[in-house]
């Protein structure tokens, strides 16, 4: 017997998946423009410098990347090591907490995008050390890898921040065998309505 290892999505569909991130992006390039630098100074007012946080996370086949989003917790948050962050969170600076309920401090992702680390839509991209513990306690965890991951997803639309990773897994792999672009679309539109109700 030979082990088949199976992709989600076939080459021509990752280069259409990238084609409307890319046509996206292009088209609201203004809007995000504008709002990425007021959110700067916001956050520059607020917590100082710096103003952009870098994280490492595990990216399409399993690969590290650079993660960008605004800074909003205190410089020593994880002095003591990564921790998952909870409801009220103490580590967030005042006055910053709205935007981590919007996931305005995700913006920056979007140069994720432009660089093919990210798409709009797909899994939620973790820190390396949280996707080993994950994996060990959820099976079929690291298929997810099999696309790029997400600023946005079919988890985040259908469930919580808080949700249980086990459910989150069963969405993301719901995502990989039923992608379309019109799947795409639907979750672009639900999260801005899961942004406005403030539902994340």
């Amino acid at each position: 017997f030979v082990r088949l290892a199976l992709h989600a999505l076939p080459p021509h569909k990752v280069k259409l998946k990238r084609a409307f991130d890319l046509l996206i992006l292009l088209a609201l390039s203004p809007l995000v423009i504008v709002a990425t630098a007021l959110l700067a100074l916001y956050v520059r007012v607020r917590a100082g410098a710096p103003v952009i946080y870098a994280q490492t996370r595990i990216g399409r086949g399993g690969r590290e990347f650079t993660l960008y989003k605004f800074r909003t917790m205190h410089r020593d948050a994880e002095k003591h090591g990564a921790v998952l962050a909870t409801a009220n969170d103490p580590r967030v600076v005042r006055g910053l907490a709205w935007m981590r309920s919007t996931r305005a401090d995700e913006l920056p992702q979007l140069w994720n995008v432009v660089k093919g680390n990210m798409s709009l839509v797909g899994p939620r991209p973790e820190r390396p050390e949280l996707v080993a513990r994950i994996a060990a306690d959820v099976p079929g965890y690291e298929r997810r890898h099999e696309v790029r991951p997400g600023l946005t997803g079919l988890a985040q639309v259908q469930g919580r921040y808080h949700t249980d990773a086990s459910f989150k897994v069963g969405h993301d792999l719901q995502y990989l065998v039923n992608w379309s672009l019109a799947l795409d679309v639907q979750i672009l539109v639900r999260t801005v309505w899961v942004v406005v109700a403030r539902r994340v």
